[in-house]
């Protein structure tokens, strides 16, 4: 048993080490995948819906609404939006 104690620390750092790869490889393909989008003030844009309507909605509503008018930049990627245009 205790010559078994003596494997669990390089246990545990195999699978630290194997963590970090897939954690790696995710981000890896998140990145080449996902488009960072900054606005400007002025910009029109559209919202998705699903922010402000009731839970009962069928699957052919309409997935976004707008255009809107950026208004305000808060920080990066948080928006202040006008009335609809």
């Amino acid at each position: 048993m205790r010559e078994l104690l003596d494997f669990v620390d390089e246990g545990r750092d195999r699978v630290v080490v194997k963590m970090q790869k897939y954690k790696h490889a995710v981000n890896k393909f998140y990145n080449r995948i996902v488009k960072n989008r900054q606005f400007v003030t002025g910009d029109l844009v559209l919202r998705m819906f699903k922010a402000s309507r009731a839970k009962d909605v069928n699957k052919l509503n309409p997935k976004w609404e707008g255009p809107y008018r950026v208004k305000k930049i808060v920080e990066l990627g948080t928006y202040i939006l006008d009335e609809k245009v």
